[in-house]
């Protein structure tokens, strides 16, 4: 998962979905990220992972999760599923950038201790819901990969 969020970094033309202008936030304070309670809005978040599941079968296959003869993988998306800024926000906020994240398919386990370790930063950072009851943006945070 950190090598995945440093490519999205470091080189985000070199990650899928293709995007010549992609600049994807979350590692700059100009440009944070505000985190998405599920359960506060469960369609924005099940299109975030929707919308990042397609672009590992778009451009891994249909098989993409049982392909790899080293064990099973999911698909691990960057800016987060858990965030405002995740894949599918064009698709709730029209004046957002398209295609401005990544997703890539990693190893199963990796992914599953990446979302263990946000969730506990979450908590552990008290990383509240990122907007308030008006829609105004709260509560963001960066992200430093080196």
């Amino acid at each position: 998962m950190a090598d995945h969020l440093k490519l999205a970094r470091t080189n985000p033309s070199k990650t899928k979905p293709p995007n010549s202008h992609k600049n994807v936030p979350g590692f700059e304070l100009k440009r944070p990220l505000h985190r998405l309670y599920p359960d506060r809005d469960k369609s924005r978040y099940r299109t975030n992972r929707r919308t990042a599941v397609r672009m590992c079968v778009t451009y891994w296959g249909k098989d993409y999760a049982t392909s790899d003869p080293a064990g099973p993988r999911e698909c691990d998306e960057y800016p987060f599923a858990s965030t405002y800024e995740g894949a599918g926000q064009h698709s709730k906020e029209p004046s957002a950038p398209k295609d401005n994240f990544s997703a890539l398919p990693i190893p199963k386990a990796q992914n599953k201790a990446g979302g263990t370790i946000l969730a506990l930063f979450y908590d552990k950072n008290r990383i509240l819901h990122g907007r308030d009851s008006k829609g105004k943006e709260v509560d963001a945070y960066v992200m430093a990969i080196d």
